[in-house]
């Protein structure tokens, strides 16, 4: 490191200025930077549900959709109908609206059956002027099961509009217009929008103000810390602008390597301060440690000699840490594993060029006045590891009792990430689901294709039983609200055509009467209005199934009982299909459930393996990794007790924490070692690494949680989560490590415990305040 050292400090401004080119180049990856937020977007392109999503998409004609939800005291008034017209022509205006495919009681048709036929019309073209009209409109409603219940909620108070979108619109311009159409039409009827646009702009909207708000909180807290550890300029402003340096080369990074912004990676700016002021702290502490019996120039270079192996060997681990994500097949996660992993190794690079270079072309600094050491806490340091050594029995057996019972908290732990949960309970968001839940039959949907097996079996009343069959039964279960599909209009066309009388509510008897009535319907409307539900070639019919529960666990449920009734019930030739987004979100808990075990196992892995060969000891990478191990299952087994959700949010949890949490266990033990092999006593061995490097990762931890906690401001609940656990998670490492491993140490006495060779020097002054070991 000698050689490194010299070169950088002899060499100062063409250093800087090579730094300051890479920064403009990354800068200019930041223009390049985009949000995604699709949730199909989130799997593997080679996933199933990806193709049977396209091919519902072939088959079906499917597009996104706008939904506008209006809820009075009793829809049926002037005004209240007004509205609904008017919103149904404004929704035209939209862009990229298709202009004949928005359903409302002003566009929607009522089939009604006539001597010479049937008569398909709209049920209102203009507001109802006297109160025979209005009560006829009621009686129209009332009587359609393809309208009450659906379109009109069953109490009378509200009503929904559906407009269908091409799929490239402009996210936020579609979601200005419709906020400017709730705006001007709300009151006194409570107006409501969701829907794919709608829904992934209130994502887009989140992400920009985490950034905007968290970022510059963040950066606060940073000045403070450094204020607090050296209070000088230098030592405020040297170590800030690296933050911002390795947030301007990650995020720029980002831009041009083409990954995009996600709920998941808007943490990264956050995250990329707390490491980033930790790496700078360590190199501008041991400057003013050098700086103080050296000239300016020497100090530096013993500085970044002594300083950048250890700062290497955190910085790895952190980064190894969070690469273990890439085994995630969650596409945000996998992503946010991949740019933190680079972000870290850009923040190591610019650490130890950038304050070296600087420093060397600055005068020499007055010492850093340091906060004194409190007689109390080294008191309260000495008898935590007195304790730790002498009860060491039972400080073990506490942790084992409380890894059993994070057992119990494990096995409860629900995995998935609801949409709509991804807001804070405040967020307006809430109260528009429970709207569609409680009265429009639900916001989310399930598609279920039932495949003929042959052109027209669509047609055949036996295949259209089974699908009226299926949604009766889907309609019975807990959590569905009502089922939608070809078979309900032929049903609508035999009641109508048989003079309501309500024993032809069913479906026609005939290929023949079906085919028939079929004509008719062509006779007075277009054909067209049934391809979101059957094939053009009669082959297939599509089912919606509305989902009114954001529980995931009771859409898993559904998925299985529908698999279950349809794999009995179907005909052997026929065949079934699931698709819509709530299949995605199912096939994101799989891979979110089964990349969380993998990447446990694989960080912990990692971490065993590359604390083995730094200290030649299978003991020592044992001891590093114990600590990490026992705070990752109490904190999932909290997750468990709390609900908490195993979500994207919380599902990088372990990663971070492993990457930072091991610098903890490599300092302890390195300074362990030190002071065994110097004094040979283990009592007192423990006693001065406590007082030292045991203070330090004190002052680090609540430096870390400072910097964690920003999270719990975010948008999104499950980064406020993350901010939660993350800092629950540094403090049980912390503790883990400064009362387990001298337990351990006393029990086991490993032999690699008191061997000297060492891979990188122990920092000796390590006492300073706010300053991380």
């Amino acid at each position: 490191m000698k050689r490194f050292a010299h070169l950088i400090t002899s060499y100062p401004r063409w250093v800087l200025s090579g730094l300051f080119l890479l920064t403009l180049y990354f800068g200019y990856g930041l223009t390049k930077l985009e949000v995604r937020n699709s949730d199909e977007a989130e799997l593997p392109k080679d996933d199933p549900i990806i193709a049977t999503n396209d091919r519902f998409s072939d088959i079906f004609g499917e597009k996104d959709m706008i939904l506008i939800g209006i809820e009075s005291e009793n829809i049926f008034n002037k005004g209240t109908l007004q509205k609904i017209i008017d919103i149904s022509e404004e929704l035209k205006k939209v862009e990229l609206v298709y202009e004949d495919e928005i359903t409302s009681l002003a566009t929607a048709n009522n089939i009604k059956g006539r001597e010479w036929g049937l008569e398909v019309g709209p049920f209102m073209e203009e507001v109802p002027q006297t109160a025979e009209a209005m009560a006829q409109l009621k009686r129209d409603i009332r009587s359609n099961k393809l309208i009450y219940g659906r379109l009109v909620s069953t109490d009378e108070t509200s009503t929904i509009i559906f407009a269908n979108i091409a799929k490239d619109y402009d996210q936020a311009r579609v979601y200005d217009q419709v906020q400017d159409i709730i705006a001007r039409y709300q009151g006194p009827e409570k107006i409501y929008a969701t829907g794919d646009p709608i829904m992934s702009q209130e994502i887009d909207l989140g992400i920009q103000h985490d950034v905007e708000l968290l970022l510059p909180i963040a950066m606060l807290l940073v000045l403070f810390g450094f204020f607090i550890s050296f209070r000088s300029l230098r030592g405020v402003f040297i170590p800030f602008s690296v933050v911002v340096l390795a947030i301007i080369w990650t995020m720029g990074l980002m831009g041009h390597i083409g990954l995009p912004m996600t709920v998941v990676s808007s943490a990264l700016p956050m995250l990329l301060v707390a490491v980033s002021s930790s790496y700078g702290i360590h190199v501008v502490h041991r400057y003013y440690e050098e700086v103080a019996e050296n000239d300016a120039l020497t100090g530096t270079r013993l500085a970044t000699e002594k300083i950048t192996p250890a700062i290497l060997l955190t910085g790895i681990t952190s980064a190894l840490g969070s690469a273990t994500l890439i085994i995630f097949k969650v596409t945000s996660i996998r992503e946010f594993g991949i740019i933190t992993a680079l972000g870290i190794l850009a923040t190591l690079f610019i650490t130890l060029t950038f304050i070296p270079a600087v420093l060397s072309l600055l005068k020499k600094a007055e010492k850093s006045p340091r906060t004194a050491n409190s007689p109390r806490f080294d008191r309260f340091l000495i008898s935590a590891a007195d304790f730790s050594v002498k009860k060491r029995g039972l400080v073990l057996g506490i942790s084992l009792l409380l890894v059993l019972v994070a057992m119990i908290g494990i096995s409860k732990v629900r995995v998935g990430t609801d949409f709509v949960g991804m807001f804070p309970p405040e967020h307006s968001i809430h109260e528009t689901f429970e709207f569609f839940n409680s009265k429009l039959g639900g916001g989310r949907y399930m598609n279920v294709m039932i495949e003929g097996g042959e052109v027209d079996e669509a047609k055949d009343p036996d295949l259209l039983r089974r699908v009226a069959a299926f949604q009766e039964y889907a309609e019975s279960l807990p959590g569905v609200g009502y089922t939608s599909s070809f078979a309900d209009i032929l049903k609508r066309m035999n009641l109508v055509m048989n003079e309501g009388k309500t024993e032809f509510d069913r479906i026609p008897e005939s290929r023949e009467l079906v085919a028939q009535y079929l004509l008719l319907y062509s006779m007075s409307a277009d054909p067209g209005d049934f391809e979101n539900l059957v094939d053009y070639d009669y082959q297939r019919a599509k089912i919606r199934v509305n989902i009114t529960t954001s529980e995931q666990e009771d859409h898993k449920r559904l998925h299985r009982q529908f698999q279950s009734y349809l794999q009995n019930e179907l005909k052997p030739e026929m065949k079934s299909d699931f698709g819509g987004m709530l299949m995605v979100w199912l096939a994101q808990i799989r891979y979110i459930a089964i990349g969380k075990i993998q990447n446990i196992i694989m960080a912990v892995l990692l971490v065993f393996l590359f604390c083995t060969l730094i200290y030649r000891s299978f003991a020592g990478g044992l001891l590093a990794i114990t600590p990490l191990v026992i705070a990752t299952l109490l904190t999932f087994g909290l997750m468990g007790f709390l609900g908490i959700r195993l979500d994207m949010g919380t599902a990088i949890i372990t990663a971070i924490a492993v990457g930072i949490g091991v610098d903890f266990a490599i300092h302890y033990i390195a300074r362990f070692r030190e002071e065994l092999a110097g004094s040979g006593n283990l009592e007192q061995a423990t006693r001065t690494t406590m007082l030292t490097t045991g203070r330090a990762i004190i002052y680090d931890v609540m430096s870390n949680v400072l910097g964690f906690m920003v999270f719990i401001f975010s948008g999104f609940q499950p980064i406020q989560y993350f901010g939660w656990l993350i800092s629950l998670t540094m403090i049980t490492v912390c503790l883990g490590t400064l009362m387990m491993m001298p337990a351990l140490f006393s029990v086991f006495k490993p032999k690699f415990a008191r061997a000297r060779a060492m891979v990188f020097k122990s920092e000796k002054a390590t006492e300073a305040v706010g300053v991380g070991c």
